[in-house]
């Protein structure tokens, strides 16, 4: 054991200085454009242009399209040569109209973003009961009480890493256990209600059920109700 340790300390230590000396051309252009950063506002003026003019550049959306062609004549006048577009071909995921409800014991229309990638529900929606779980554990412990039930996963705020898989794998691992439907706590601490959504995957051993993110408030609300 001893010697095995002893390897593997060489190991990422070779690995390390690999890596420092594999860096070095890179850092004068590094420390170039920190510096040129931190000089202007230039940067931040161009981000808020195109995000304030063409909003969000989902793949495959006129926006985006629209934001490519601002790109490539803004880069020809500051002067870029060889600037041209290329054809691709990109998944392509359109956002509906989206709405949420609480049915009982009160009806309130709740905030809803739906997570990138998901599926849409049936026509006229889905209407069930929410079982809360904080984590995959929980959920695969209370399997029987699942099926045809929507499943709110109510994970607190860890980091963006462990918080996340709630929300990329969180659905189909829901439907492998028979939601119908799944909910996430929006990944990021609580903050004025807001709903923050990104995307999820589906994998090909579970059926592919809705699926969107609440604020972490109602989140909460719907645990304290539970």
């Amino acid at each position: 054991m001893r010697r095995l340790l002893i390897i593997t300390a060489l190991a990422l230590t070779t690995t390390s200085l690999s890596a420092q000396s594999w860096l070095d051309p890179y850092k004068p252009i590094a420390q170039k454009l920190i510096a040129e950063s931190q000089r202007t506002d230039f940067a931040w003026r161009r981000l808020a242009e195109v995000t304030d003019t063409y909003g969000p550049r989902l793949s495959g959306s006129d926006n985006l399209e629209l934001a490519i062609d601002w790109a490539l004549e803004t880069m020809k006048k500051d002067g870029f040569v060889n600037v041209h577009k290329e054809p691709v071909m990109v998944p392509k995921w359109v956002r509906g109209d989206e709405s949420l409800d609480l049915v009982e014991p009160v009806r309130q229309k709740l905030p809803l973003l739906g997570l990138g990638n998901s599926v849409g529900t049936p026509y006229g929606g889905l209407t069930s009961e929410v079982i809360v779980v904080k984590s995959f554990e929980e959920m695969e412990k209370r399997a029987a009480e699942i099926k045809g039930k929507i499943v709110l996963f109510n994970g607190e705020w860890v980091n963006y890493g462990v918080t996340n898989q709630f929300r990329t794998a969180g659905p189909s691992r829901a439907a492998k256990v028979g939601a119908i439907a799944a909910l996430v706590r929006s990944v990021g601490p609580m903050g004025l209600r807001t709903p923050h959504t990104g995307s999820t995957v589906y994998t090909d051993d579970a059926p592919k059920i809705p699926a969107a993110a609440i604020p972490a408030e109602d989140a909460n609300r719907f645990q304290r109700l539970a």
